[in-house]
């Protein structure tokens, strides 16, 4: 089976960057290797759970060994999305107290490391949610 030929309406700067694009990435030999190569990969990360028009939620940048274990998981079937992965672990976790003592931990060997007053952390952080 051949390739199709598609036309796509982009603007001049938009192509300009494109071209940019490839004279400085040799691996991508043309245009038409990029855009395919760059509509599949968005296509997965929307299928994953990856990419998000709105503004909700966070980006979290992991280890690349973390990352393919959880797209393991979902590839698998298990889970319909990273997110949807992401949220059944903290909310269990949260559930079982589990999150509540990771916290804690962390709080108190910060608090052990610098020696600060817990009351005195806990001043700074509320006035520098109102100076914002």
């Amino acid at each position: 089976m051949g390739d199709t030929k598609i036309t796509l309406r982009i603007s001049e700067v938009e192509l300009d960057e494109i071209d940019d694009f490839v004279a400085r990435h040799p691996e991508y030999h043309n245009r038409s290797q990029l855009i395919r190569h760059g509509v599949m990969e968005f296509m997965k990360m929307v299928e994953r759970g990856e990419f998000r028009q709105s503004k909700k939620g966070f980006c979290v940048e992991m280890d690349g060994m973390l990352i393919r274990t959880l797209e393991d998981y979902v590839d698998y079937g298990y889970f319909d999305s990273i997110d949807q992965l992401i949220k059944y672990v903290l909310t269990t976790i949260s559930a079982n107290g589990i999150l509540g003592n990771i916290l804690r931990s962390y709080v108190n060997a910060i608090h052990k490391d610098l020696r600060l007053d817990p009351e005195l952390l806990r001043e700074k952080r509320v006035g520098r949610r109102y100076k914002d």
